[in-house]
């Protein structure tokens, strides 16, 4: 059983507590409510709480190889893709989907490459730069 739709370290907290084996950062990708709180900005924190007492997915706008980079940095242990693979599927079937996944793996390939980064297992926050949204979004309104 895997607990889809966390986005706080408390709910986390909560299920690890309750012995779930893995957790799913999630929200809608940011489609129902452009300015809403982005399942990728909560994921460092609920790994800071919960690393070492549950798995910790990712799953939330996932759209090229970047973006299952910036999970994986992030402390994600897999990621979720999901649009994508549904359009590869409605174009060309089982070939469009493992075209699909091909291209992010290649993608992934290339950041990891361009980041310095050998192994899966040796991406950690360093290999990217976090920049808050917090307070951006009320600064461009006093333009």
């Amino acid at each position: 059983v895997l607990v889809k739709g966390i986005l706080s370290p408390d709910d986390a907290e909560e299920a690890a507590k309750r012995k779930v084996p893995a957790i799913v950062v999630s929200n809608h990708g940011g489609r129902q409510l452009d300015t809403g709180f982005g399942a990728i900005e909560a994921l460092r924190p609920i790994v800071e709480r919960v690393k070492g007492n549950t798995r910790i997915l990712f799953d939330s706008g996932i759209r090229r190889g970047t973006d299952v980079f910036k999970a994986l940095a992030l402390g994600a242990e897999a990621v979720g893709v999901g649009r994508p693979v549904l359009w590869g599927l409605a174009l060309y079937g089982a070939e469009g989907v493992a075209a699909v996944l091909e291209h992010l793996r290649a993608e992934l390939v290339n950041v990891m490459r361009l980041a310095g980064v050998a192994r899966i297992a040796d991406t950690t926050s360093d290999c990217i730069r976090v920049t808050p949204l917090n307070g951006r979004l009320s600064k461009i309104r006093e333009l």
